[in-house]
């Protein structure tokens, strides 16, 4: 951001105050400046002579370079004391096809123009934003351009943000109703800094886009491997619910019905091949009493449909969506083993696996989006970059609190978080702390509870982030202790059966779980 900075220096020839154009890039707030380039005024007069200043490029009038040098070996401290709005805005808006459009705003200037993304068009952009060096150029990313307009706009010395498209969408609409350009959408964008509160963007590390690619992957296969489970479940709760409930649910009934999609072959199976199944995917400790009673509804469900539902197509449809849920699992398994040799390539050793509850998955995850996290400027910030905080709404003297989480940021890093705090806080005594108050004190849901775990943890990564050392478990006191003591205090925390029953949240209207 390029603006006008009202300053206080202090030192040998002080104090006075100057005004000036300075990029914030380049300015030491309430710290000592020694031979640090400026993008400001000339110095004002009264000044000492250890100031030198030099015209900037005619591009953009009246901005010079100043520089400070020390004085007796001591340097001067600058305070800012105000500082205005940018000067000059940037927007672009990204294209995969067409050229992309750039909007540049400010006093005197206002350019429209457009640059293709090949090669000799970023090198334009490149050469077109130079002389604007320090301002922020704000993007609406469209699919993978946003990578080489980054390089493009970074080359040229400015810095780079994103908004995301929903937000861009609806602030279009507040702005112009139905009415959509690529003139409108950069120019929108160019002016959207304060209202959308865009944060410079930090450039990715090696390696890091290739993760985040493989795990973005492997999230969808997750979910598509999930939504045809669902389909399978809903389809046997209303053809043959007997089975269903005998089989206990999922684990069971999916390898059973991989093997015997017909009901009518299921009930002429053997006992000694069903209960086979049945001993490698339960614990039963009867697996024969329970393959009888799997084979006996079967066989009752194969008479209650004759010649009410052909039997052949449910055969084919219960077969089609087991070799869905089979093929989405593969190609899970395949994009998680690329995704962890990446992982193991470019971090090894991570020391983000020391926290209780970060796995593998969570780790690469966490790397993928965050790298370093030297551009997460608090553990509130980590937070709202996953989208676990929760939203607020208020109007009047009326407030709602523990509103839902924003769900903000990538889905692929709540996810991993979410379940990386179910398993926290059964290992770490802090969070199963924190969980059991949310749940018997404040009558919180278990997915609520879990979510607000997560924001813990996730803030607690970033803490292990910015100090590159392994994770001390701790006591409810603060004292440190190993990981299997840890682990026995947060079994000791668990929460009661029936105080989870009561806290099961219903919708009254549909009867369903009701999720944050």
């Amino acid at each position: 951001m390029v603006g006008l900075v009202k300053t206080r220096w202090s030192g040998p020839g002080a104090p006075y105050e100057s005004h000036g154009w300075v990029g914030c890039d380049c300015l030491a707030v309430d710290g000592v400046v020694s031979e640090e380039r400026l993008v400001g005024s000339s110095v004002p007069e009264g000044s000492p002579d250890n100031y030198t200043s030099r015209p900037e490029s005619p591009a953009v009038a009246g901005l010079c370079e100043t520089r400070v040098a020390p004085v007796e070996g001591r340097a001067l401290k600058m305070t800012v004391i105000e500082r205005n709005e940018p000067v000059v805005s940037i927007g672009i808006d990204a294209a995969v096809v067409a050229d992309h459009q750039i909007a540049i705003r400010g006093p005197g200037v206002r350019e429209d123009f457009k640059v293709s993304p090949t090669l000799a068009g970023l090198a334009k952009l490149t050469e077109r934003l130079s002389p604007f060096a320090g301002a922020l150029v704000v993007v609406e990313p469209t699919a993978g351009t946003w990578l080489p307009l980054m390089m493009a706009v970074t080359e040229s010395g400015c810095r780079i943000g994103f908004v995301h498209n929903r937000d861009s969408a609806r602030l279009r609409s507040a702005i112009t109703g139905r009415n959509k350009t690529d003139v409108i959408d950069a120019d929108m964008l160019a002016r959207c800094e304060g209202v959308l509160g865009v944060a410079d963007a930090a450039v990715p590390l090696l390696g890091q886009i290739g993760l985040r690619r493989a795990l973005r992957r492997r999230h969808h296969l997750v979910v598509d491997a999930h939504r045809a489970e669902c389909r399978l479940w809903s389809l046997l709760i209303w053809s043959m619910p007997d089975v269903w409930r005998n089989a206990g649910g999922h684990t069971l009934a999916q390898p059973l019905l991989g093997r015997w999609p017909d009901v009518r072959a299921l009930g002429r199976a053997r006992v000694e091949s069903i209960t086979e199944i049945v001993a490698a995917h339960s614990h039963d400790r009867d697996p024969r009493r329970r393959a009888e009673r799997i084979r006996d509804a079967a066989r009752g469900w194969h008479e209650f449909w004759i010649g009410r539902l052909d039997l052949d197509d449910l055969a084919w449809e219960i077969a089609e969506l087991c070799d869905d849920i089979t093929l989405a699992d593969s190609r899970q398994a395949d994009a998680t083993t690329h995704a962890l040799d990446r992982w193991r390539h470019h971090w090894p050793d991570d020391v983000l696996l020391s926290i209780p509850g970060i796995g593998p998955i969570c780790a690469s995850t966490t790397r993928a989006w965050w790298g370093d996290g030297t551009h997460l400027r608090s553990a509130k910030a980590a937070g709202a970059f996953i989208g676990l905080n929760p939203s607020n709404w208020e109007s009047g003297l009326s407030a709602s609190p523990s509103r839902p989480i924003t769900k903000e940021g990538p889905a692929e890093m709540r996810l991993a978080y979410y379940q990386a705090a179910n398993v926290a806080r059964r290992r770490d005594p802090d969070l199963a702390a924190h969980y059991r108050r949310l749940m018997c004190e404040r009558g919180h849901t278990h997915i609520q509870a879990t979510c607000a775990v997560a924001r813990k943890l996730a803030s607690r990564t970033w803490k292990i982030l910015q100090t590159g050392q392994p994770y001390q478990p701790r006591d409810l006191d603060g004292t440190p202790i190993d990981e299997a003591t840890a682990a026995r205090l947060a079994v000791e925390l668990e929460v009661p059966a029936d105080q989870r029953r009561r806290n099961r949240a219903t919708n009254p209207r549909r009867g369903r779980l009701q999720l944050t």
